[in-house]
């Protein structure tokens, strides 16, 4: 399992837990207090091949190895980025690491992060670039138990809502239907859920929901994005400088990572790899773990313009929407444009597999 905190019913509870919702939810001022000591030798700028010849390249993971980054995983197992003559490594993230930090101070090339942290790092003239964005649909939002009948946002509404701090998705829920949320402080453990059917607890589906149920408690899930709050996630980002300096290199990284993403999704033996190499990798996760979240993220990624531009594909619209919708709900301090926040200049166009298969 993925335990993050405890172990009792919080056996099931992971570090998958904490980390999934946590991590894309958190003020990049906070990200930028971390001291990400742990990377600071990764030497994720150097320019010069290795021996072998090929491009070295660190790439901050916007958590543990978890199958949210699996596409980058099977890009490596299979032997993508090799072919495409670059030594990527995929560095863990983590509560103490910030992507942003060592991407903008040139000890990484490349992270990955929320759209929400690209869009509040620029406004504070941190100089990173998004390249790419995998969530085409956010997939952070709440679930309630199954069996107290919700279909909908406007069956939750005079609940208490466990949210992470900083978040923004019950703002703007708040905003949208006129209702002043009772919310409470969600620290990572849903165990107060599990016992408490009249609490509306935010999540991810590939984690918080896997929990529930292994615990023994179905739940409905709605994401943020079925109310009209539709940031990316999990976008991929560098320093404007490596964008500068490195862009046929990233272009080849695009490349081989983005395919490596559409074989994850479609080719159960090569997520089967790649998912062993994750478990390697975050001993904390079980096999069933790593399957469901494969299978339930696959809606998010494949969504929007992926089915027709590619995996990845961002809009200078998406991101204008969003720097408004942030601005509107308190939770951007100072200016930005939607041109300086993104390029898909270096995008291939890797259109994913118009039929997935079932989780083995």
């Amino acid at each position: 399992m993925y335990s993050k905190h405890e172990r009792s019913t919080r056996e099931t509870e992971t570090a998958y837990n904490l980390g999934m919702t946590s991590r894309r939810h958190l003020l990049t001022g906070a990200l930028l207090g971390a001291a990400g000591l742990s990377l600071a030798a990764c030497g994720g700028q150097d320019s010069e091949a290795g021996e072998t010849g090929a491009q070295p390249l660190t790439v901050v993971l916007g958590w543990y190895p978890t199958p949210e980054s699996g596409g980058w995983f099977a890009a490596r197992e299979e032997g993508l980025f090799s072919d495409a003559g670059l030594d990527v490594t995929l560095q863990p993230g983590g509560p103490q690491v910030s992507g942003v930090q060592l991407v903008a101070a040139g000890r990484a090339d490349i992270g990955i992060a929320s759209a929400e942290d690209v869009v509040r790092s620029r406004a504070q003239g941190i100089p990173i670039v998004a390249l790419a964005a995998l969530y085409q649909r956010n997939p952070v939002g709440v679930m309630v138990h199954a069996d107290q009948g919700a279909t909908g946002f406007e069956d939750l509404l005079e609940r208490t809502w466990m949210v992470q701090t900083g978040a923004l998705g019950h703002r703007w829920v708040e905003r949208a239907t006129g209702v002043t949320l009772d919310t409470r402080v969600y620290s990572g453990s849903i165990s107060e859920f599990l016992v408490d059917p009249s609490l509306v607890q935010q999540g991810w589906p590939t984690n918080e929901a896997y929990t529930a149920e292994q615990a023994g408690v179905p739940v409905e899930f709605f994401s943020y994005a079925d109310a009209g709050y539709n940031p990316y996630n999990d976008v991929v980002f560098v320093s404007e400088k490596t964008l500068q300096d490195k862009a046929d290199i990233l272009e080849k990284f695009l490349d081989a990572g983005l395919n490596g993403w559409g074989s994850y999704l479609a080719d159960t033996a090569v997520a089967e790899r790649a998912n062993a190499a994750i478990g390697a990798e975050n001993t904390e996760l079980d096999t069933g773990a790593l399957w469901y979240a494969w299978d339930r993220q696959r809606e998010f990624l494949v969504a929007g313009d992926a089915a027709t531009a590619g995996l990845g594909a961002m809009s200078e619209q998406r991101w204008s929407d969003l720097a408004t919708a942030m601005a509107d709900l308190g939770g951007l301090e100072g200016d930005v444009q939607a041109t300086e926040l993104f390029t898909t200049d270096l995008l291939p166009q890797v259109i994913p597999a118009a039929d997935l298969p079932a989780a083995p």
